[in-house]
């Protein structure tokens, strides 16, 4: 079924219960070709609308869904306090951790992210280790917890660790090409260009598409007829990330509106739907 709507058989599997709240950690390439990236992620209005389309699929609701953000790294910036990026708290000292209330009211905001750092925070797998290994105060282990990772490119990548302290799902947004081999799946191909995977499960997921500037996701699409391929300098190893940790990939050059609006909708619904 193409479209926003989520068909009856799809609602009927059995699900995974959708966490109480969300903990999201944006790590970003800084490096000059990720200016325009940076801003977004970066800005207040831009965690403002995740955070409603989560609240919207119902989570966050009883307690906040937090927000962090960390640079990429490399062989010289490769501890975590050199690559987080705290945010302002206007009455206190910079915090590690915002909420969307924070900053509607004013109390806090992100951190100011500038892609001026060259090649030095392009490694993605280094950052998320480190964001899934230490206890960033980590408060509830019944939260999803999610990273957001953007790299346009990267000539070296550090290895994913396997089994870390802390897992998280792994959103990709990466020079990538995707490609699904037919028949792939119940659903009809729905209109537009293919910009971006959900691996809902370890053998199905959801396809996005452009039509227009109007999303369609393809449900129940096989994940063993999905490609996916890094390009540009990318690292295949990020890219295949998103598929062991069960979370997403998306093509760098998906316009930011359509990006802000499908991520409130993978992280609200289509990561937590099927179990």
């Amino acid at each position: 079924m193409a479209g926003n709507s989520v068909p009856v058989f799809f609602g009927a599997k059995a699900r995974s219960t959708r966490p109480v709240s969300i903990e999201v950690t944006i790590i970003t390439d800084l490096s000059d070709s990720m200016e325009l990236y940076a801003s977004f992620f970066s800005s207040g209005a831009t965690i403002i609308a995740l955070d409603n389309a989560l609240r919207a699929q119902g989570i966050g609701l009883i307690r906040s869904n937090r927000y962090s953000f960390v640079s990429g790294g490399d062989s010289v910036n490769n501890t975590l306090s050199e690559i987080e990026r705290y945010s302002t708290r206007f009455s206190g000292d910079p915090q590690r951790w915002i909420s969307a209330g924070g900053i509607v009211s004013g109390l806090a905001a992100p951190p100011t992210l500038v892609a001026d750092n060259g090649a030095n925070t392009e490694d993605m797998g280094l950052a998320f280790n480190l964001v899934t290994s230490i206890n960033r105060q980590y408060i509830f282990d019944d939260n999803g917890r999610i990273a957001i990772a953007a790299s346009d490119a990267q000539s070296v990548a550090t290895a994913f660790t396997v089994g870390p302290t802390y897992p998280h799902r792994y959103v990709g947004v990466h020079s990538v090409t995707l490609s699904i081999s037919e028949p792939a799946g119940p659903n009809p191909v729905p209109a537009g260009v293919l910009i971006g995977f959900v691996y809902t499960t370890a053998t199905t997921g959801a396809a996005i598409y452009n039509d227009n500037g109007s999303l369609n996701y393809r449900l129940e699409v096989l994940v063993a007829n999905m490609t996916a391929t890094a390009t540009g300098g990318t690292e295949q190893i990020n890219v295949d990330h998103a598929r062991t940790t069960n979370g997403a990939i998306y093509r760098i050059d998906i316009d930011f509106n359509l990006l802000g609006e499908s991520l409130g909708n993978v992280l609200g619904q289509y990561l937590f739907d099927i179990s």
